[in-house]
């Protein structure tokens, strides 16, 4: 692409255009059609965009096989007066750009990968190919003791054939108030498993799981397992024996750190712990000596400590005396630093770093 002449560059007076051609400086930028990043050096076209209408807009970018002549409505004769950056085009680049502009060859190869994937994901899930209507009935199950609603017992035929499809699940998105909880409890009932079935739900809603199974159902038919708070010490054997077993969100990722952590190891040269695969990254980039930072972590340490001691000088905050040109000795000034000076005046060295560490270690030589 030939290049602006100054007179054009210093130009003030807006040119009145539809879109713009240029080649892409970078590789970062995505087309807003079909989502693909747009290859630096290729040649892109971009549209005027805004959120709101008292913002400035800003460009959005396309690649010219995703062109759509109904949004946009460039003819060819219009191509010099409406497309800003086309008179810079050598004839060659030109004749490829509209070639490209009509061609739809993105949007026809996108039109047949979505129906594709469309069609794949309907075969067993939630999709237009699932005909709500046509799926066999389900029958209320006699244990429930309250009737069922026409729409409910559609979402329970329709959770019925999730569960024997390939998906083996799906997502009842009903509005608040119309029996979700009706309807799990129903499909629980129509069709039992040997293995108890895990609910987890907010810590608010226990208690009104418990109570509407217990309502909805005959006595005994469904048995309840609360694991949450001091009810946490069941066993395994007790879980084999229930039907339900109900926790919470938080008991859960509770249950799972402390597994979790089962695997962790022990850094050697800063006691922390990481899973293996986080150790070795600690330890290439942030942690002993063969640590070594790459050019963007420094530079964004660099900014951190630039702000913390701009931060510092405006607050008449000193750093110990330490001589600014020194970045080894550089603390930014943390409750644990600050702690650790005050430590270090009383004759007190503290080598642990972070504040659980710091207080550990006191809390040692407080005992000791």
């Amino acid at each position: 692409m030939a290049r602006m002449t100054k007179k054009e560059r210093t130009a003030k007076d807006p040119v009145p255009c539809a879109m713009t051609v240029s080649y892409a400086p970078t590789g970062r930028a995505k087309c807003r059609r079909c989502g693909d990043e747009i290859e630096k050096g290729s040649i892109r076209l971009g549209y005027p965009f805004r959120w709101r209408s008292n913002e400035d807009p800003h460009s959005n970018y396309l690649h010219p096989e995703c062109y759509v002549p109904e949004v946009f409505g460039i003819k060819e004769k219009e191509l010099r007066t409406k497309i800003f950056g086309f008179e810079a085009l050598n004839n060659t680049e030109r004749a490829q750009l509209w070639k490209k502009m009509r061609s739809r060859g993105k949007e026809a190869s996108a039109s047949s990968e979505s129906k594709a994937a469309a069609d794949a994901f309907s075969k067993g899930a939630v999709g237009p190919a699932v005909d709500i209507a046509s799926l066999p009935a389900v029958e209320a199950p006699a244990q429930l003791l309250v009737p069922m609603l026409p729409f409910q017992r559609e979402g329970l035929a329709w959770m019925c054939n999730q569960e024997s499809s390939g998906v083996g699940g799906g997502i009842l998105a009903d509005e608040m108030g119309m029996g979700k909880t009706i309807q799990a409890i129903s499909l629980l009932l129509a069709r039992r498993q040997k293995a108890p079935c895990l609910v987890v739900v907010p810590m608010a809603a226990v208690l009104q799981w418990v109570s509407e199974i217990e309502r909805f159902t005959q006595p005994g038919t469904l048995r309840v397992t609360v694991y949450h708070g001091v009810q946490k010490a069941r066993t395994a054997t007790e879980f084999r024996k229930s039907d339900v077993v109900i926790t919470t969100y938080q008991t859960l990722e509770t249950e799972y750190r402390r597994e979790m952590n089962k695997s962790r190891v022990t850094c050697k040269w800063c006691g922390k712990l990481f899973q293996p695969d986080k150790l070795k990254v600690h330890q290439r980039y942030f942690c002993g000596p063969d640590a070594q930072r790459t050019a963007k972590q420094q530079r964004t340490e660099k900014k951190f400590q630039d702000a913390a001691k701009k931060a510092m000088a405006n607050m008449g905050i000193t750093s110990g005396g330490a001589s600014s040109s020194s970045s080894s000795a550089y603390s930014p000034p943390t409750i644990s630093n600050i702690y650790k000076d005050f430590m270090k005046e009383a004759g007190v060295e503290i080598k642990a770093k972070g504040y659980w560490g710091i207080k550990k270690e006191v809390q040692e030589r407080l005992q000791g």
